[in-house]
């Protein structure tokens, strides 16, 4: 009997790309010279990707993971969003962004009865940190 790892040679790939896309959005600071929309689109689809292939019905299922990727998307751009030394580009893009990870967190959510709560704290969170900005 063999044990399945988590990161079987299919998936490998997802987890590589999905960890060179974070290290390149958190290690991203100083003045805007362009790159900011790829940075951060690469780091959310990437994040997306691997969380899609722990979904219900995945051949990876593992709703702990699919939540804790998209929960780590979110997050990490609600961070740079309020990150004083993030470029204004960069702290803009981050926020026009945002609701793609949020769209699949709702999508997540909805399966569960307590999804409604989860949710709507995610929604208040962003809420907060929209003002500043705004």
């Amino acid at each position: 009997m063999t044990k399945k790892t988590m990161t079987s040679p299919d998936n490998t790939a997802l987890y590589n790309s999905y960890f060179k896309a974070k290290d390149r959005f958190l290690a991203y600071r100083g003045p805007s010279i362009g790159f900011e929309p790829d940075i951060i689109y690469d780091f959310i689809h990437s994040g997306i990707n691997l969380a899609s292939s722990h979904e219900q019905e995945a051949e990876h299922e593992n709703w702990l993971l699919c939540e804790l990727f998209l929960r780590q998307v979110y997050f990490a751009l609600l961070d740079a969003i309020e990150d004083p030394t993030r470029s204004m580009i960069f702290r803009r893009v981050s926020l026009d962004s945002i609701y793609t990870p949020l769209i699949y967190l709702k999508r997540f959510y909805d399966q569960f009865d307590y999804g409604a709560q989860h949710f709507a704290s995610l929604q208040q969170q962003l809420q907060r940190v929209q003002t500043p900005l705004g």
